[in-house]
């Protein structure tokens, strides 16, 4: 039981012995948060495939509308944002340096905002919340340069 374990989930049962009682406690936290993601991005790509086959071959739409388009790009951006969480969960574990930073916060938080972009419908869209949404890149993007800013200067210290 103890290899199969090890084989499945490397991540969490490397250096367990090794590990304090709460670094135990935020690993099996991130794996059950990865498992939960998992099974979030596997029902979510079930219904990507399923709405690509009805819009571009069952459906009697045309495939070149932007709409659908947008639809497409909305559900594949989505299923990459909640693997790219995944991935820094994951990446947190293996790294043995704490939990999930800052700058991978901040950068799918972008991503996030991205998606939201790509997918607002020019015809409906309010002027206030372009606006809005664009004050939140800009934070967002002045954020991460701070935060890589800060990065920078704690690798060069470190030397």
């Amino acid at each position: 039981m103890k290899q199969r374990l090890k084989r499945l989930f490397p991540e969490v049962c490397n250096g367990w012995s090794a590990l304090s009682g709460y670094h135990r406690f935020e690993r099996i936290i991130s794996l059950i948060l990865t498992l939960a993601i998992a099974g979030a991005v596997l029902v979510a790509m079930y219904y990507l495939v399923i709405h690509v086959v009805q819009l571009l071959f069952i459906q009697s739409r045309d495939p070149f509308d932007y709409r659908v388009f947008q639809a497409l790009f909305d559900m594949i951006l989505t299923v990459l944002i909640a693997m790219e969480f995944n991935n820094s969960i994951v990446r947190t574990m293996t790294s043995g340096k704490g939990f999930i930073h800052v700058e991978i916060v901040v950068l799918i938080a972008i991503m996030a905002l991205v998606r939201k972009f790509m997918v607002l419908d020019m015809e409906t869209i309010d002027p206030w919340q372009i606006a809005s949404l664009a004050a939140a890149v800009l934070a967002l993007g002045g954020c991460y340069w701070l935060v890589r800013h800060a990065n920078r200067m704690k690798d060069a210290s470190d030397d």
